[in-house]
């Protein structure tokens, strides 16, 4: 190898491992709890705010726009609790999901609770029962649907419950998707700076 070429190597391992860590700390901002939808990247407005309250296993709250960005969290975590409130009666008829296992495992109350997913943020909609989940469908909002969702349903919505949404998350692996940590972010670090160091010092062992 010739020696010139070994600064370029350095360069690009450099750059790499900075990246790496860059990019892992960046997740990790984003799973902190900032008011962007941690799973679409939309901002999350007062409404979404008050509409959504979900916290995963260990307390800390996640922000989220829709009723589906909230199961998507399963993606990610094994637990998640949902409290939100159905689209068409308003607050008074409050909506508790505890799901657990990646989707596995859910409970609904009250169990009447329907889900209508017409695709996208804007086409979800949670209803406290059947008769809650006609009307919706039939005139898309009322005026305790959030605002950017007060619009037509389209035709083809499908009506399921949040234990079957929740169960197509539960075959994903944990592994995969799982959180970074500080821990791991500072051993990234420590791996990067250990790495550049012993490249520098043998670059220049071989200089000599």
């Amino acid at each position: 190898m010739k020696r010139n070429s070994i600064p370029v190597i350095l360069l690009v391992t450099t750059l790499s491992l900075f990246g790496l860590v860059g990019g892992s700390f960046a997740q990790m901002q984003m799973q902190s709890g900032s008011q962007t939808c941690e799973t679409c990247t939309m901002t999350v407005g007062a409404d979404a705010l008050d509409h959504l309250k979900v916290t995963d296993g260990n307390g800390t709250r996640h922000y989220v726009e829709c009723i589906g960005c909230a199961l998507k969290l399963l993606k990610t975590y094994d637990s998640i609790h949902i409290e939100t409130y159905c689209d068409w009666y308003g607050p008074d008829y409050k909506i508790i999901a505890e799901i657990s296992q990646h989707g596995a495992l859910t409970t609904v109350d009250p169990a009447t609770v329907l889900l209508l997913v017409g695709g996208g943020c804007t086409g979800n909609r949670v209803a406290y029962n059947e008769t809650a989940a006609d009307a919706l469908l039939a005139k898309g909002f009322s005026e305790n649907t959030m605002m950017m969702m007060q619009q037509p349903l389209p035709a083809n919505t499908n009506v399921t419950t949040i234990p079957v949404k929740a169960m197509t998350f539960a075959t994903n692996n944990a592994a995969d998707a799982a959180q970074l940590s500080p821990f791991v972010v500072i051993v990234l670090f420590i791996v990067a700076v250990a790495v550049i160091t012993g490249a520098i010092v043998g670059y220049k062992k071989l200089k000599h």
